[in-house]
Formats: C-alpha cells, sequence, structure tokens
C-alpha cells in the first residue's frame, strides 16, 4: 500500500491513530532511555528479578518451579508468586532477537523494546472505548492525549518488565468489555482477560469485584444484562481453575496461598458464578427485581461462605504473617502500595489534580450524554471511574489505572474545549479558549499540582526521601558490581534491596530480597542490620554467607540506621569499622562496600 495513501486523513482510522501514536510514544521511549537499554539500567528491584526468573526459565528451570535458588539457599531457595504469562513473553522475544544478536545485546532490546510493544495493545483499546464514548474528534483528542499520559505510561517505559504493565491493560481491556452490548460473548471474554488479571497478581482482585459487581447491577436493574452477566459467571467457572493448571499446576488449586489466587479464591468464585449462572438461565428465578436481587445475595453468601471454609487463614490478607521487622522496615516503606494520605504532598498532588480534573470532565460527560444513545455506557465509565478512584486513594499505584480510565473524559474535555474556543469572537479570546486545552492533559495538571505544592508546603515536604530515592538508582551500578561480577560465587548477606541486583549482575547468591514469601529470612537480615554489631554476628555467621555488601547510603540503611544509630548499619554507613568484618577495597567501589566475614 502507498504510504501516503495509508495516511491520509480520508483513510486515518482511529485504529491506525493509535498506531501513529504508539510509534511516537515508543520512539520516545527509546530515544530517552537509550542510555538504560545500552547499560541495562533496569530501574525496579521487581524489574531485576523478573528477568532473574526469565533467564532461570530459558536455562531450564521448570514451567511450573518458579522457585529463585540463590535467594535463601540454605532454606531451599526464596519462594515466588509470579506468574510464567509474563516470564514467557519475556523469554520468547529474547530467543528472537538472539537468533540475530549476541546473547548479551538480545537480551538488553528485548527487555527495552518489550515493554513499549504493550503500548500498541493499549492504544488500540483506548481507541475502541473512545469511539463507543465519542465521535471522530473526541477519539482521536483521547488517544492524543494517552499519548502524553506519563502518569500511567511509566509502567510502559524501556525495561519495565514487571507485571504492572499488563495489570494495566487488562483493567482497561476490561472497560472496553463493559461497553456496548451485553452479549454472552463479551461476557466470556471478560471473564478470560479478568482471570489473566488475577492470575498475574491477586491486585487484580478489586477489579474483579468492580466489574462483576456492575455486571450483576446491570442485570438487577434490566434482565436484559443478563447475557453479558451469564457468559462472565459461566468463563469464571471453568478458566481460573484451567488458567491456573496451565500456568501453575496442580500445587496452586491443592495449596492455599493468600498472596496468589489459589485454591480458596477459585473455589469462592466458582460457587458464586455458578449460582449467578443457573439464576440467569431460568427466567423464572429472576422475573422480578426482588428474585434478582436474592440471586445475587445467595450468590454472594455462598462464594465468601466456600472461600471462609477453604481460606480461613487469608483473613488476615496476603501480608498477613509478615514479622513485625518486615512490615516496619519493608512493607510499610513501598509507598506505591499504601494509602494517598501517607504520600509526600507533592506526591499525592500528581495523582490528585488529574484524578479531578478528570472526575469532573467524567461528570459533564455523563450528564451531556443523557437522552442520548451514548447515556448507558457513560454511565458504565462514570461507575467505574468513582470506583477505581477511591481504590486507588488505598493503593496508590492504581491510580495509573485511574488516569487510563479518565482518558474518555479527558478526551470529551480536550474536544469540547477546543470547539468552545473556536466560537470565541476575538482572536485572544480563541487562544485564551485553547489554552485551556491543557487542563485536559493529565501531565499538566500533575506537573502545575506538584510544582504549586513545592512552592505552597516546602516545610512539609521530605526532600531527603527524593534524594534517597536518586541514590538507590545509583547503586549499585553496573561498574561498581564489576569486580564483584568476576569474584567467585559465594552466598552474600546484603542489604534487601540491592539482593535483586545482585543476581542479575553477577553469579553470587543472597539472604533475601524484598519478596514478601521470602519473609523469614527478611526478618533475619533486618534483624542483623538493626542490632549491635557483637549481636549481628551470629545471625551473619550463621546465614553460612562468606561475603556481606551493602550501599551505604540507600534509603533501606539510612532507615535502620535512624532507627538504631548503634547498629550493625548505622556502623557501616558511617564507615566504622566491626571486628568480625573485613572491608575489602578489591570487590568494593565507592559507596557500595563488600565485606569479608570472618570465621
Amino acid at each position: 500500500m502507498n504510504p501516503r495513501a495509508w495516511l491520509s486523513p480520508e483513510r486515518l482510522s482511529i485504529d491506525r491513530i493509535a498506531v501513529l501514536c504508539w510509534l511516537v510514544a515508543a520512539a520516545i521511549g527509546l530515544v530517552v532511555y537509550r542510555d538504560a537499554i545500552a547499560t541495562l539500567g533496569l530501574r525496579d528491584a521487581d524489574d531485576s528479578l523478573r528477568l532473574v526468573q526469565v533467564r532461570d526459565l530459558l536455562a531450564g528451570q521448570s514451567w511450573f518451579d518458579v522457585t529463585q535458588y540463590r535467594i535463601n539457599p540454605a532454606e531451599g531457595g526464596g519462594l515466588m508468586h509470579w506468574s510464567r504469562f509474563v516470564d514467557v513473553q519475556i523469554a520468547a522475544l529474547i530467543w528472537l532477537f538472539g537468533l540475530v544478536l549476541a546473547p548479551d545485546a538480545a537480551e538488553r532490546w528485548a527487555v527495552g523494546i518489550y515493554p513499549l510493544l504493550l503500548i500498541l495493545p493499549l492504544f488500540l483499546l483506548l481507541g475502541r472505548i473512545l469511539s463507543i464514548l465519542g465521535d471522530r474528534r473526541q477519539a482521536i483528542a483521547g488517544l492524543l492525549v494517552a499519548t502524553t499520559a506519563i502518569t500511567f505510561l511509566h509502567y510502559f517505559a524501556p525495561l519495565r518488565i514487571d507485571h504492572h504493565n499488563w495489570q494495566l491493560l487488562l483493567s482497561v481491556a476490561m472497560l472496553w468489555l463493559a461497553l456496548d452490548a451485553p452479549t454472552f460473548r463479551r461476557g466470556v471474554a471478560a471473564a478470560l482477560v479478568i482471570t489473566a488479571h488475577v492470575e498475574i497478581s491477586l491486585e487484580g482482585l478489586p477489579y474483579l469485584v468492580i466489574f462483576g459487581a456492575l455486571f450483576a447491577l446491570e442485570w438487577l436493574r434490566d434482565p436484559r444484562g443478563a447475557p453479558r452477566l451469564a457468559g462472565f459467571a459461566a468463563g469464571l467457572v471453568v478458566i481460573p481453575a484451567a488458567w491456573l493448571l496451565l500456568f501453575r499446576g496442580w500445587q496452586s488449586l491443592a495449596t492455599i496461598y493468600c498472596d496468589s489466587f489459589s485454591l480458596p479464591y477459585v473455589a469462592g468464585t466458582a460457587v458464586a458464578a455458578s449460582i449467578l449462572f443457573a439464576g440467569t438461565q431460568f427466567s423464572a428465578m429472576g422475573a422480578s427485581w426482588r428474585q434478582r436481587a436474592l440471586l445475587l445475595g445467595l450468590a454472594g453468601l455462598a462464594g465468601g461462605a466456600t472461600f471462609l471454609m477453604l481460606g480461613r487463614v487469608c483473613l488476615d490478607g496476603p501480608f498477613g504473617d509478615l514479622e513485625p521487622l518486615v512490615r516496619i522496615y519493608w512493607y510499610d516503606q513501598v509507598m506505591e502500595g499504601r494509602p494517598l494520605w501517607v504520600q509526600r504532598p507533592d506526591i499525592a498532588l500528581l495523582w490528585l489534580m488529574p484524578t479531578l480534573v478528570g472526575l469532573g470532565a467524567t461528570l459533564w460527560a455523563w450528564a451531556r450524554a443523557q437522552h442520548t444513545i451514548g447515556a448507558e455506557n457513560w454511565s458504565r465509565v462514570l461507575l467505574v471511574v468513582l470506583t477505581s478512584s477511591l481504590l486507588s486513594m488505598l493503593v496508590f499505584r492504581t491510580g495509573a489505572t485511574t488516569h487510563a480510565y479518565l482518558i474518555p473524559a479527558f478526551g470529551a474535555l480536550a474536544a469540547g474545549l477546543w470547539g468552545w474556543s473556536r466560537a470565541r469572537a476575538t482572536a485572544l479570546r480563541r487562544i485564551g479558549g485553547a489554552m485551556l486545552v491543557l487542563t485536559a492533559i493529565p501531565a499538566v495538571d500533575a506537573f502545575v499540582a506538584a510544582s504549586a505544592a513545592k512552592r505552597i508546603l516546602p516545610g512539609r515536604l521530605d526532600t531527603s526521601a527524593a534524594e534517597r530515592a536518586a541514590k538507590q538508582e545509583t547503586c549499585p551500578s553496573t561498574a561498581m558490581l564489576l569486580p564483584l561480577r568476576s569474584a567467585p560465587p559465594a552466598l552474600i548477606f546484603a542489604s534487601i534491596d540491592i539482593g535483586p541486583e545482585l543476581l542479575v549482575r553477577t553469579r553470587h547468591r543472597v539472604i533475601a530480597t524484598g519478596h514478601h514469601r521470602n519473609h523469614a529470612a527478611m526478618n533475619r537480615v533486618i534483624t542483623a542490620f538493626l542490632s549491635e554489631p557483637a549481636a549481628a554476628r551470629p545471625i551473619v555467621q550463621a546465614s553460612g554467607a562468606r561475603l556481606l555488601a551493602v550501599c551505604t547510603q540507600l534509603p533501606e540503611m539510612q532507615s535502620y540506621a535512624d532507627a538504631k544509630p548503634g547498629g550493625l548499619a548505622a556502623r557501616l554507613s558511617r564507615g566504622e569499622t566491626v571486628d568480625w568484618l573485613v572491608y575489602d577495597p578489591t570487590l568494593s567501589s565507592g559507596e557500595f562496600r563488600a565485606y569479608r566475614i570472618r570465621r
């Protein structure tokens, strides 16, 4: 096809515009992160450990075995709860690139490009959603806004190979399937999508509740909504168990894991879904709204009772068995998983301001759509946006999904403001009106809010935390670990946050990383670094480690030092000597310090 014909305005379908927006976003990502790709500069501990897991899969580790054997080797390795669904895609891309590139280059380019590839289906889905909810102008405006939406596109940046991008993508897919005609096929597709979501991470469970409630409420209000609920329920009876068998094996259905979609969750969902499916198939059972409400209540009670019978231990949540020290010095320090009100004010406003603008735009678009063919779809979007906004107040990380859900509202707002500005009488008013379009760009709203917070509330901002986070990105660097990389493999008693980087960059093993199923080993590491050197010595020596390694200025080490000024972490951060540790300058570099452990 002639490229000019493909790009001609009359032939630019919304799908083609989505592809062009993806190409722009991908090109920007490759330029901005070109140095990071060249040095495999993974930005997050979860990205690093994901790559370790993919390497193990390529090296022949069992499909159903996601144990990290270089973590806590004395106790058989560190248990993981991550899905092979993500691993296999990255592994396939590394293998494909390996056909034409050297192994190291194939790996770098695979993890660099993989997240960018996921932007394409995201934009295609957003294009479909926008087309359902508005006209061509709104759809184009929404896609242009999405291309600038760094508040959620940061999960799709090069090297971000953790599962958060897939979570957001599947959440958007659920919104698309919730719109338009409530067919049985779309219900089954929604069951498949939400199954993948919850299997990748239990963080998808709230979205199962949100969309399940949406489909149920539509049926409660109008029995003509039965087909989608029936398809969703039928799918949830079969698909979760089949998916778990495929990606996790029999163990997932025979063992209770509170942090993943295992036996109690699968069984409870299947029981509730079976009752719902039966209720939608017999019109006599749902002839009145009271009967439908009774069936919904019965399904909820039966599903909840099944969960309680099988998973009572999970009532404390997925992190209920964490030791106090692990909760205080690790879990509570993962700020993206905590509520909005504990965040730094400028960080909180990065989410809050675009959300408030988007909520206002959603309400405006919903009100404008009343008595039109799009009223029902905008009502669905409004419900999803409101519940998602509430969720992201409780779990800050989910704010990215909320901002993705707000793209249709931002598109409608941008198109409306642009049209309004063009109708102004004078050029100055038209320019002023056009400037208002910037409010429909969440990145602009976020930047203005964060900048205002820094000016208005400078005394309340913990700038030291930001400085520590910046240091975390530089230690341990690739250059710092080069001497350690060539040293014979050994077990290292390392601070928790640098463990994944040691596993990626070297052949060594570590006691613990920041992954909660290995919480007992994490507790020992934290206890040792908080203890006086004399009390820490037996803990470290009992681990069997030959080396101890730390980045002295990391937030983790500083939090230990602040809590216990006389503890091991504080002593090492100040550069003081410890009689049973021998500083090894040949393995150390800058703030990365390695010690040999005396026996």
